[in-house]
């Protein structure tokens, strides 16, 4: 081949000369062919594919393709006035341009040709992008394509499919169901868009990272690590719209079948950590700009237990943030708690076998400091809306309303059943249970219900029957009074009842399981007072509103403020209603929330409601948009879902969603 020619095509580089060996015809010259043997010549690595290399490597292979016609057409007579060049891929693909100035007729027809295959190009890809946003199978594609209507057929749709596949990476666990993607690959792909250009902060963006587990069906578990791009927190926009507050932002970094626990964790996510440690260290290059990384980690308090190698709330040492322990958990009367807990005092006490504070394993991320770890306001305000709704609940069954209660939630749009079950004595003990109400319903119950509608004013808020007490509070109260605790449930019940007399229910002693001691001295002599229970409610919703106003609104309020009235809140919550009441993200409320809210400014868009979302539509995608058989090539359902979330990811960046018209009213004839 010509020196002309060669710059034209993809080659190898030329294997260099050798010198001619001249060797005997002898069979016994074993040690000249070893000679020779040993000199062998290492093979070329085979280069990529165009459709192989990232994003921004295509843009530069082209321009090496560019430059190269660009010399090669030199040399050619300069009666040629124009040279087309163009390259057809085996994905059906064409690149074209002119290594020479074009006539304007010529330049039209390239522009009307390309406008041509662009347009075929453009509505596949609008048809994948419905196709995988609403979960619909290829054989329904194909059945439509087959009656006549306008729609490509399955052989160039999955042709398209298995390019758009190859947008990121993925990367196979060899011997579990988990797949996962390089956080540095997402971020260059991403933040080369101008839709994340502004979250660039004095070439500094900050991350999120959630990690979450989901049922997809009864037997079967899923967990993801998310990340987000967060807006900087300095210069938040004035509308929350314009925020990143959709699932498609929440970026999947691994995706794994199975349960959410400390070990399925530390063997999928561990290299994804690693990851992310080294972009924090030494940041990430796009375009030649150097872009420094900050992270912040915001999950549920499982996994933050999980990920952090602490205990859990039920514990002792129950705070994420601070050595508050369940003695002081209800004493709000303590001016603040600080962020006490660091990577150095965990290292510290786990690596001398001293578990206190609640540490037990190392911690997954040390990378992200404890003060960059916000409580996420989703689960802060479902957890303690249901303590309030379940407590609404238990009053109207001590006071027979449940028909009441069934008829206001009615009223407010909310569905609700209650039924009864076996207790957990194996007799034929019944047991009252109710439905749990949704995150939306929630907001909508603690917003719309009016409590004298379902409560009277009574003097038994103290008061439980005998006969609704567990086996275990049974026992404890047996044992304050120094009597026997063997036997089954009736027996139980039966010898308590000897002990007290005729009174069929029990008042809720200090020693008890049921009740922790009161501080207030008139408490026993308090009755239900529905008027102030109304304006907890009331109270707290006004709180998590607040979370969720971007500051400089009418409902938003700075840190002291709510530092002020969520402890004002509290100390009333617990005058109510009862001790035990008291959860651990009522103390985190309380202390925690108004410390992040100085930091942040803002906890909304920072919170996991976007990474609940995107389990329920991970696990629509696994019934609806993926071959749980594997098909021929036995594919894990992981890495169909992140193929998926890569050819939607490619969507929503270059535009191939069509944008709705806007509704405008007609108006009727004669008006």
């Amino acid at each position: 081949m010509s020196n002309f020619f060669r710059p034209w095509v993809e080659t190898q580089p030329a294997e260099p000369d050798r010198a001619r060996v001249m060797l005997p015809l002898n069979d016994n010259n074993q040690d000249d062919c070893d000679m020779v043997n040993s000199s062998k010549i290492k093979t070329p690595r085979k280069a990529k594919g165009y459709f192989e290399l990232k994003h921004s490597q295509r843009a530069e292979r082209k321009r090496k393709y560019q430059r190269a016609f660009q010399e090669a057409s030199n040399i050619i007579h300069s009666d040629v006035s124009s040279i087309k060049v163009q390259f057809n891929f085996n994905n059906g693909q064409i690149l074209s341009f002119f290594p020479r100035k074009v006539s304007s007729h010529e330049n039209t027809a390239l522009e009307n040709e390309g406008a041509k295959n662009s347009k075929d190009l453009s509505v596949i890809r609008q048809v994948i992008a419905v196709k995988d946003k609403y979960r619909i199978s290829d054989e329904a594609l194909h059945e439509l394509h087959m009656i006549g209507a306008v729609i490509p057929s399955k052989t160039v749709i999955n042709t398209e499919k298995n390019r758009l596949n190859t947008t990121l990476e993925i990367m196979s666990h060899p011997s579990a169901d988990c797949s996962s993607r390089k956080l540095e690959h997402i971020l260059e792909f991403v933040l080369q868009h101008q839709k994340f250009q502004k979250y660039i902060d004095n070439d500094t963006v900050n991350l999120r990272f959630s990690c979450d587990g989901a049922k997809i069906a009864k037997n079967i578990s899923s967990v993801r690590g998310v990340f987000k791009i967060l807006a900087p927190r300095q210069s938040l926009p004035d509308r929350i719209e314009d925020l990143s507050m959709c699932p498609e932002d929440e970026f999947t970094l691994f995706f794994y079948i199975g349960d959410e626990n400390r070990c399925s964790i530390e063997e999928f996510a561990s290299a994804t950590f690693k990851d992310m440690e080294q972009i924090q260290s030494n940041g990430i290059v796009i375009d030649g700009r150097k872009i420094s990384v900050k992270w912040i980690m915001t999950c549920d308090w499982k996994a933050l237990a999980l990920l952090r190698g602490i205990n859990g709330a039920q514990c002792e040492y129950f705070c994420m943030w601070c050595h508050c322990s369940k003695k002081q958990i209800c004493d709000f009367s303590i001016p603040s708690w600080s962020i006490q807990r660091s990577k150095e005092e965990q290292k510290t006490l786990v690596d001398s076998g001293k578990k206190t504070f609640g540490y037990k394993d190392k911690d997954l991320c040390p990378f992200i400091p404890y003060s960059d770890m916000p409580i996420d306001d989703l689960h802060l305000r479902i957890r303690i809306s249901l303590k309030l709704f379940n407590q609404l609940v238990t009053w109207s069954i001590d006071q027979k309303s449940e028909e009441n209660l069934k008829r206001e939630l009615k009223r407010v749009g909310v569905s609700f059943r209650m039924w009864e079950e076996k207790g957990d004595d194996k007799l034929n003990t019944k047991v009252r249970k109710w439905s749990q109400p949704t995150g939306d319903d929630l907001r909508k119950i603690i917003k719309d219900v009016q409590i004298h509608n379902i409560l009277d004013n009574q003097k038994d808020r103290h008061y439980v029957s005998i006969e609704s007490l567990s086996v275990n509070q049974l026992k404890d109260e047996l044992n304050n009074r120094h009597l026997s605790k063997k036997g089954k449930k009736p027996d139980l019940v039966a010898r308590l009842k000897d002990a007290i007399g005729n009174n069929t229910k029990l008042k809720r002693n200090a020693g008890s399981r049921l009740q922790v001691s009161y501080d207030y001295s008139e408490d026993e002599e308090q009755d239900l007072d529905v008027e102030a229970l109304q304006d907890i409610w009331s109270q707290f919703h006004d709180l998590m509103e607040s979370l969720r106003a971007l500051p400089g609104t009418e409902n938003y309020k700075d840190a002291d403020t709510f530092a002020k009235e969520a402890k004002e809140w509290a100390t009333e919550f617990r005058k109510q209603t009862f001790d035990e009441d008291v959860i651990p993200y009522i103390h985190a409320m309380v202390y925690h929330v108004p410390q992040f809210l100085q930091k942040f400014k803002y906890l909304h868009d920072i919170g996991v409601a976007q990474v609940e979302r995107k389990n329920f539509d991970h696990r629509q995608a696994y019934f609806g948009s993926t071959n749980r058989n594997g098909s021929k090539r036995k594919k894990h359902v992981s890495k169909q879902i992140l193929e998926r979330e890569n050819r939607m990811l490619w969507s929503s960046l270059y535009g191939t969603v069509r944008v709705k018209r806007k509704y405008v009213k007609s108006t009727a004839e004669g008006e």
